[in-house]
């Protein structure tokens, strides 16, 4: 179905697209989201994003403001960087990320910006290699205040689209899944470029799109509130060269995104070698990730009618409902299933961060909330729903019934 955009393709600033999804979200205020989201491929070049009525200065500020990958629970209080379990798996990404570029880029000389840095972790492990001269970016004062305490390199609050003018060219620009993350993609990459000296390098990983299928555990768990573009190799690779980079190396690659599941990846490294090139991207469309990203869509229905099902069998006779979790799957459930009819009496979450957030008009609340209560608890989250039940029946000590989704 044709449908004129919202948002111009971030590819190509087509302005027509083709209707892949519809999504519907619980709103949490604070994340000054829709409750409807469109999915679309541009008609132009195929490229897969969410049509969003929304600005890069709006995104920077919500990521500014309430970004969960600024969160100190990553570390102690002193000098001694302590790693929960639940983070493990993402340490060990960016280590491993740091240790390949090493392996490629044997000058540990080479000026490093990481844009995107979070709580620094890459830049740690490239300190750890031997590199010397480190930048982290980031639009979160607290990541960036994390960042220089515990790994001691020099950082910068801001957005590497509006970087400071001072702040100098790098010999290599790391943006490690951020790109899936911004309104402005031809300005991100031609951010990078300008950040980038001229024989430079800029590594680039995103999720990958046409994969999405392959690890699927949460229902449309890719269609969400952060993730608004959809990105295949073929047309990662298109947008670099637009922009006057040559591909050294690319790939696709799997990754951990919680203690037990996978998560596909696509990566690449590229050298600027244009001076000044003229930013047209090929408008030859992927049709393998249309087709890929249709099997999502349908493997994703499938699931959701199942978690519907059960929460339906599960609650049965049963008006009052807590959601433990306000994340992803939870804006979604709360929307699309059986839960959309129940009185739900609290949302709980165990990280500081959300709590005092609100979600579908209820303030998200302290697991203490639930003390002395009996009602039913539905574990709002399948990635992390083992570590949660740990907490509720362990740390909290509750005993109210659980239900789960999967």
């Amino acid at each position: 179905m044709h449908k004129l955009l919202l948002r111009p393709c971030p590819l190509c600033t087509g302005t027509g697209g083709r209707g892949l999804h519809t999504q519907n979200f619980a709103v949490m205020v604070e994340l000054g989201m829709e409750s409807q989201v469109d999915i679309v491929a541009c008609e132009a070049c195929g490229m897969v994003f969410n049509d969003i009525p929304t600005s890069q200065v709006e995104l920077d500020r919500t990521y500014e403001e309430h970004s969960k990958y600024a969160d100190t629970t990553l570390y102690g209080g002193g000098d001694e960087v302590e790693f929960p379990p639940e983070a493990v798996w993402d340490v060990e990404r960016l280590e491993s990320t740091a240790a390949w570029l090493d392996s490629v880029l044997v000058s540990s000389e080479f000026r490093v910006l990481d844009a995107g840095c979070a709580t620094g972790t890459f830049l740690g492990a490239l300190k750890g290699l031997g590199w010397k001269s480190l930048v982290g970016l980031d639009p979160s004062p607290v990541a960036t205040e994390t960042t220089t305490r515990i790994h001691g390199v020099e950082t910068v609050t801001g957005s590497f689209l509006d970087p400071p003018a001072d702040i100098g060219e790098f010999d290599v620009v790391a943006l490690s899944h951020v790109l899936e993350h911004l309104v402005d993609v031809r300005g991100a990459v031609e951010g990078i470029r300008k950040l980038t000296r001229l024989g430079g390098f800029a590594y680039l990983e995103v999720p990958d799109a046409s994969a999405y299928a392959d690890h699927l555990v949460a229902p449309f768990h890719d269609f969400n509130t952060e993730h608004i573009n959809h990105f295949s190799l073929p047309l990662l690779c298109r947008l670099m060269e637009a922009f006057g980079f040559t591909e050294v190396e690319s790939g696709a690659k799997v990754i951990q995104c919680s203690a037990t599941h996978s998560y596909p990846a696509i990566f690449g490294l590229w050298q600027r070698r244009s001076e000044n090139p003229t930013p047209e991207v090929s408008m030859e469309s992927d049709d393998e990730l249309l087709v890929a990203i249709g099997r999502y869509v349908e493997l994703s229905s499938e699931l959701l009618n199942r978690f519907d099902a059960t929460l339906a069998a599960e609650l049965e006779g049963q008006d009052d409902v807590v959601i433990w979790g306000a994340g992803q799957l939870a804006l979604k459930i709360l929307s699309e299933t059986v839960l959309a009819e129940k009185n739900v009496v609290a949302v709980i979450d165990g990280s500081p961060q959300k709590q005092g957030m609100h979600l579908g008009g209820r303030v998200v609340g302290a697991p203490e909330k639930l003390r002395d209560s009996d009602y039913p608890v539905v574990v709002a989250s399948v990635h992390h729903a083992e570590a949660i039940v740990q907490a509720i029946t362990g740390a909290h000590g509750l005993a109210n019934r659980l239900v789960l989704l999967g």
